[in-house]
């Protein structure tokens, strides 16, 4: 039984940071929150990318997730 919770929360780790690779190519939290801003700000994203890569430098790991999972989650509400 404990094994079995081990390997899925193994699997749903693993399908996480497998997503974030194939939709930012970069595992790092801070680096993909900085890719999904750069494509949602107005202002062209290759200026927007650089900027946006300053002002997540200082985050932590969890707070850029944190940030990351708000943009998903804003992007899929209306």
């Amino acid at each position: 039984m404990i094994r079995r919770a081990i390997v899925f929360l193994l699997f749903l780790f693993g399908a996480f940071f497998s997503g974030l690779y194939l939709a930012y190519d970069e595992i790092d939290p801070c680096r993909a929150l900085a890719v999904e801003q750069a494509r949602r700000s107005p202002v062209p994203t290759g200026l927007a990318h650089v900027w946006h890569r300053i002002t997540t430098a200082g985050m932590s790991r969890s707070a850029c997730t944190k940030a990351l999972l708000t943009s998903w989650r804003q992007r899929l509400a209306p």
